[in-house]
């Protein structure tokens, strides 16, 4: 079982980020949820969502409620304070515009900064960063190919109507992508 912590402030793009992400994982026929939480406001406040989905066809997911996250991305330093609900050694996926580089995490804990304003910005699409940090997400942790998350993420947007803008963030994606290893 995979869990993912997407964490930042409304009008980041976390709950989409998670969305995308299960929508991948859902397209690939495995048991998938997606939970998303909401502050007193959107733009501006706290905003939250838990994807979670087996591994495998046979995998069930039991429970939507955030229990043991194997990943947190967290887009700005408030989002810190869910690693209370992630496992030992997760892997925290760090938006370095926003998260100080000398940030005192627990022990253990695997952190992969990354600039996604900067980022973003050089796939001129500022918006964006919520993708790059899909993009990092999916290929430092193995959950999909880069041809199968572009692909689905394409049709994803298409289906919201948003299509004309999936060059653009390919681009931001393909970005995360080459920002790990």
């Amino acid at each position: 079982m995979k869990e993912i912590i997407f964490a930042g402030f409304g009008g980041q793009g976390v709950l989409t980020g998670g969305l995308i992400i299960a929508d991948m994982a859902a397209k690939k026929g495995l048991s998938t949820v997606w939970m998303p939480a909401y502050g007193p406001t959107m733009r501006g406040g706290k905003a939250n969502c838990v994807v979670k989905f087996g591994e495998t066809a046979e995998e069930k997911v039991g429970s939507p409620i955030m229990e043991e996250a194997d990943i947190l991305v967290a887009m700005n330093v408030p989002s810190l304070d869910y690693l209370a609900f992630c496992k030992p050694g997760v892997k925290v996926f760090a938006n370095a515009h926003a998260v100080p580089a000398d940030y005192n995490y627990p022990e253990g804990t695997e952190v992969t900064a990354i600039d996604v304003a900067e980022l973003a910005a050089q796939a001129e699409n500022i918006k964006g960063q919520n993708l790059v940090m899909v993009g990092a997400v999916v290929k430092k942790c193995g959950l999909f190919t880069e041809a199968y998350a572009e692909e689905s993420m394409c049709k994803f947007f298409a289906g919201k109507g948003k299509g004309r803008f999936n060059d653009a963030n390919v681009a931001a994606l393909r970005l995360g992508f080459a920002a790990v290893s």
